[in-house]
């Protein structure tokens, strides 16, 4: 890693690299740059994939909480879309970060989870054998679609809505790859990889119900970092961890380096089609 960068730089650059992503899903989809906040629009009403993140320290030049809320909220206001907002704890002071649930409040945001920002200079050798799985890269109409399914399933989304984001050719890029994992032919798990902020990002990492517990995501995870790495050129590797899934981050290498906070607004009735 370099020097001169803090690791939780690593994970937050990333992250906002990986949520310009759902930009490309749609032609009406956006990324648009403001003092010290990033908007991020999949151009459908769909919060989950519609976000907007810090890019720079809370308070700083760029202004404070209450500047960095009102700026995306009243862009996503004129869009008519809902939105989520992902704060970083290392870009708020002690006084904003006391303060960011009140602050968020008064801008309709309410908190979803707090994530840690994990962070690996190498990925640990496996400490088991893995599962026997085949592995495939998502690359054509099939494979989006079971992509598009699996992430239906695993995450508890409408599969229309899936679709519509991971079903587009175009949003798929040579900074980010999909990978699928079968157990006797049947897709069991997946991963997204993100090329972005000097690391490699891992997300949409899951197994469907049934199969967790065996390997299977660790072992997708390892084989497409193994993929990409030739493309990258980055051993350095990025995530933000579920609390079912943070033992085993910790066991492939990873350490906590920042927290994020999730907080959703929904500007109106969410339509899937």
């Amino acid at each position: 890693m370099d020097n001169g960068r803090r690791p939780f730089q690593y994970v937050e650059a990333n992250l906002r690299h990986a949520m310009e992503f759902y930009s490309r899903a749609n032609e009406s989809g956006l990324v648009k740059a403001f003092p010290g906040v990033e908007t991020i629009s999949c151009g459908r009403d769909y919060p989950v994939f519609n976000s907007a993140l810090l890019s720079s320290p809370v308070p700083g030049n760029d202004g404070n909480l209450n500047s960095r809320l009102s700026i995306p909220s009243a862009f996503f206001e004129h869009i008519g879309m809902g939105w989520s907002y992902w704060l970083c704890h290392d870009l708020l002071d002690r006084g904003a970060l006391h303060e960011m649930n009140s602050t968020c409040s008064s801008f309709g945001l309410e908190p979803v989870l707090t994530a840690p920002g994990m962070i690996a200079d190498a990925l640990q050798s496996p400490s088991r054998k893995p599962p026997a799985m085949q592995i495939r890269e998502v690359d054509d109409a099939p494979t989006r679609l079971v992509f598009a399914h699996l992430v239906s399933m695993i995450f508890d989304l409408p599969f229309q809505m899936t679709l519509n984001i991971y079903g587009n050719a175009a949003i798929w890029s040579q900074d980010y790859a999909g990978f699928v994992g079968y157990a006797a032919d049947r897709p069991v798990a997946i991963a997204m990889l993100n090329n972005g902020g000097g690391c490699t990002g891992f997300y949409s990492v899951g197994t469907l119900p049934g199969f967790r517990r065996r390997g299977y995501a660790e072992s997708l995870m390892r084989a497409g970092h193994e993929s990409v790495k030739s493309r990258w050129k980055s051993d350095v590797c990025v995530l933000q961890s579920s609390t079912a899934g943070r033992r085993l981050y910790e066991k492939m290498g990873f350490r906590e380096v920042t927290q994020f906070s999730v907080y959703r607004y929904t500007a109106s009735e969410t339509r899937i089609g």
